[in-house]
């Protein structure tokens, strides 16, 4: 009945059986730990760097190894084909090699006689068309015979060479035959061979996938830094600009220039803006108003004068200066090269200003 401890003899061997099968799989564990720290897994890594060499020394072999795997396909492509022509009914089979034999009657070109399509996988190619209304057409058989020739040509070629070429401009040069629509069209040349990516493609979007988009283009139009540049650069110089300007012209003028002189150089707009919304005259000026306020001949005759010969060179200064801005501060292209250029302008209108930085200042002793 039972053994020791009242344990049954089946239960037993079991439990002997199981601890055989653990011992086997500790066996292992000490094997795998032997490998690991011996020179097997040293000589693996050796081989393994190896190679990655060899690939790096012979990329071509990459390169016929995807020839293998598109032959690999083409023959697949072949057996369904073969199998598909198993699952047509046999009257259709019939019909499809009857025409097939027909249309090995047409000639081919002398370029792609070699090529010409086997009777059984023509029928096959016919048995892919939805009916063979067309078949008594002499002109569609023999175009479609052309076709299927040509796509096995192309199919099985892997450089264009000259035989390929003179196949192709001879396919090119052939007539095209007349179909009640552009999908029968499509239908015949799939038939064949031809087949070509189906457009467009319309796949509907997640709104995850669509945020990811998004944020692509974001990254993309990241302010790069010498447009940070520019931006700070333009920042300082205007505000350096503006403050000068109102000093300037209220020392020569009287603190309420605004109103008077800015009819006399077309800044009419300007003076509305300010008395609308308030605050300095200035803060609401662009690069055209410092243009007209600084070239107009009264004030550069009586105020900037004293910076700039030119009248002339002035204004164009200005509009330079305004260009660069717009670029800068808006999504427009704005170079290295246009940053060098925003630099020299102000650089060059700094030497004109500097004229009216006060010579000396008068310190009070207390």
């Amino acid at each position: 009945m039972g053994s020791d401890y009242g344990f049954s003899s089946q239960f037993l061997d079991a439990a002997r059986q199981a601890r055989e099968a653990f011992g086997h799989f500790d066996s292992i564990r000490d094997q795998m730990r032997q490998w690991e720290s011996g020179p097997a897994r040293e000589m693996m890594a050796l081989v393994r760097r190896d190679e990655e060499m060899r690939r790096l020394a012979f990329p071509h072999n990459e390169l016929l190894g995807r020839f293998h795997e598109l032959s690999a396909t083409l023959q697949l492509q072949r057996r369904l084909e073969e199998e598909r022509k198993l699952l047509l009914q046999p009257s259709l089979l019939e019909r499809a090699n009857e025409i097939a034999s027909l249309a090995q009657r047409f000639p081919l070109p002398s370029a792609l006689d070699a090529f010409r399509t086997p009777n059984d996988l023509l029928a096959t190619k016919l048995g892919a068309l939805p009916d063979f209304d067309w078949a008594h057409r002499a002109d569609h058989l023999a175009a479609f015979n052309h076709a299927s020739a040509i796509s096995d040509l192309v199919g099985q070629s892997f450089r264009v060479d000259a035989e390929l070429l003179a196949a192709t401009q001879a396919f090119a040069a052939s007539r095209i035959p007349a179909f009640d629509s552009l999908a029968d069209y499509r239908q015949f040349l799939d038939a064949a061979g031809m087949v070509l990516p189906r457009w467009p493609r319309v796949r509907l979007l997640t709104a995850a996938e669509k945020r990811r988009r998004f944020k692509a283009k974001l990254k993309v139009n990241l302010e790069p830094p010498h447009v940070k540049r520019a931006k700070s650069l333009v920042h300082r110089y205007e505000l350096t600009l503006r403050e000068i300007l109102d000093s300037v012209m209220a020392d020569t003028y009287g603190e309420d220039w605004a109103e008077a002189r800015l009819p006399l150089c077309g800044c009419n707009d300007l003076l509305g803006k300010w008395k609308k919304r308030g605050g300095d005259v200035l803060d609401h000026a662009d690069y055209a108003h410092y243009e007209r306020i600084m070239s107009h001949p009264e004030h550069f005759e009586a105020v900037f004068e004293a910076g700039f010969d030119d009248p002339t060179a002035l204004a164009e200064l200005m509009k330079q200066a305004g260009r660069l801005r717009a670029a800068s501060h808006h999504p427009h292209k704005f170079t290295r090269e246009d940053l060098r250029d925003l630099r020299l302008t102000w650089r060059t209108i700094e030497s004109g200003l500097l004229a009216f930085t006060p010579d000396y200042e008068v310190e009070v002793w207390s």
